[in-house]
């Protein structure tokens, strides 16, 4: 390994994001289903739930919690994601079990914020000109995604659907080769009883 460093100059140590600024949805949804993709997948209990950043900046969230039964016992542990999440923005997370199992007990989590850290810079894959319409009993979402780097980056790009109530329904994903400045079009249908939609970026590799 090469590590090059230029002049005295420390790097900046990541800022700490106050906790008061974000919140995890009350709603959370669990569900065992296909996870991953392609050689990938398999069956495991996972919990969708949204976080929300209240503050005038952008942060990467971490969020993890455990899965419980219907006696409020552990039934499970959930693997922690971490998001961007922009300023006054929402992001849906999927905690998967830590195992990659199907979890027939659990029937809700318990979920809290991990960590949070404010990034350095914003992610040079965005979405643009995003839209939602209904579809008989669902929703469709499009956007566009659009690479503002110099260089081609693979970009993870997701979709939260939910329903009246604001219950996450589901949380599809595609990844998304793009060259440098370019932008392509993304589209993802809601499961029937969905009303509102949104596509945003997941991890991103440049």
């Amino acid at each position: 390994m090469l590590v090059v460093i230029v002049g005295c100059e420390r790097v900046r140590p990541l800022e700490q994001v106050d906790r008061s600024q974000l919140a995890v949805g009350k709603r959370i949804t669990v569900r065992t289903d296909t996870v991953g993709a392609d050689q990938h997948a398999r069956l495991a209990t996972f919990a969708l739930v949204d976080a929300d950043n209240s503050g005038d900046l952008p942060a990467t969230v971490t969020v993890g919690g455990v899965l419980v039964d219907g006696d409020g016992h552990e039934a499970g542990t959930l693997r922690p994601e971490s998001l961007w999440i922009p300023a006054h923005g929402r992001r849906t997370f999927a905690l998967v079990d830590d195992r990659d199992g199907e979890r027939p007990a659990a029937v809700a989590a318990r979920v809290d914020v991990r960590g949070a850290i404010r990034p350095r810079h914003d992610p040079p894959v965005k979405i643009e000109q995003g839209h939602v319409w209904k579809d008989g009993d669902r929703v469709v979402a499009t956007a566009m995604v659009v690479n503002t780097a110099d260089r081609p980056c693979t970009a993870v790009v997701l979709a939260g659907f939910h329903d009246a109530a604001g219950a996450p329904l589901t949380r599809p994903f595609a990844v998304f080769p793009i060259g440098a400045k370019i932008e392509r079009p993304a589209r993802f249908v809601g499961p029937p009883g969905s009303t509102t939609g949104y596509i945003f970026i997941g991890k991103i590799r440049c």
